[in-house]
């Protein structure tokens, strides 16, 4: 990983502005250690979460999640609990900043309060539409596939509801959704239409979470080119 270099930008503005115009106080004396090991942090911890040092949300987010439904409801729970309890202690901060120190802090508190909650929203929401999905009913479509085995990567050709072509991609096949592919050439889309390719048979209780209009060319079982534009 490559350090976040910008991060010592953005703490040098901070801290210039906030000199210029409170000077040496209190605050800083406390704030200035803080922020900068902090900021030592956001600069070199590897793999900290996107929504923290607010690059691009990773490629695996997008990929195929291979876990119980009976998990879904209890992790989106835990999710809007966490963003709540983040919510709260970010209007705490904001009434302590206002109230303790005044000046420029309250100015500054929200700005990172802000960006976490966003980021948790966010985090929620993708589940919360995966949960939406699953609750939804099952729509089957023909679909196709080479090598399909449980537990790995699947790479194919299906045909949504609305008559479109697509290719898919799965990083892992639950195995009632391998057999059906393999066995019956077949899909189900669960809450179609959405963003997210959700796949899962009505009656089981595995999901794979998809990714449209993708072929990993590094995986043993991709279709060649020249075969996928028949």
């Amino acid at each position: 990983m490559k350090p976040r270099w910008y991060f010592f930008a953005w703490f040098a503005v901070v801290a210039a502005v906030h000199l210029l115009v409170e000077g040496w106080t209190d605050t800083t004396a406390i704030g200035l250690p803080v922020g900068f090991a902090a900021t030592l942090a956001l600069v070199f911890v590897p793999r900290l979460p996107w929504w923290v040092t607010g690059e691009d949300r990773p490629v695996r987010d997008r990929r195929v999640r291979l876990r119980r439904r009976s998990r879904v409801r209890w992790r989106l729970r835990a999710r809007t609990a966490t963003l709540w309890t983040a919510a709260a202690l970010a209007v705490a901060a904001e009434v302590a900043a206002i109230v303790l120190d005044g000046g420029w802090l309250p100015v500054l508190v929200p700005v990172p309060s802000l960006l976490v909650v966003l980021g948790l929203a966010g985090w929620r929401s993708d589940l919360a539409e995966i949960a939406r999905c699953l609750d939804g009913r099952r729509s089957p479509v023909a679909a196709a596939a080479f090598d399909v085995r449980p537990g790995e990567p699947v790479d194919g050709w299906a045909v949504l509801p609305d008559g479109r072509r697509i290719k898919f991609h799965l990083d892992a096949a639950p195995a009632d959704v391998a057999a059906e592919l393999a066995g019956r050439r077949r899909l189900w889309l669960a809450g179609w239409p959405s963003e997210h390719l959700v796949i899962g048979l009505p009656d089981g209780d595995h999901y794979a979470v998809g990714e449209f209009g993708v072929h990993r060319r590094d995986r043993k079982n991709t279709v060649p080119g020249a075969r996928a534009a028949r």
